[in-house]
């Protein structure tokens, strides 16, 4: 099974990420047995990273 998750930047005016912040939720999805696949930007219409987008897997047995 797969699915995608985002993760926001700080705030709207700014395209820095919260790397704890991230590093955390990613803890969090591991102790569930889900293993991120990829992690890809998603950026505005003025080329600013608005979110990353995490591709996650999980066995089915």
């Amino acid at each position: 099974m797969q699915k995608v998750v985002e993760f926001k930047t700080r705030n709207f005016w700014s395209s820095q990420l919260n790397l704890d912040t991230l590093n955390e939720e990613i803890k969090k999805y591991n102790n569930q047995s889900w293993r991120v696949i990829q992690v890809t930007p998603a950026a505005s219409f003025s080329a600013h990273i608005r979110s990353v987008l995490l591709l996650l897997e999980k066995s089915n047995g």
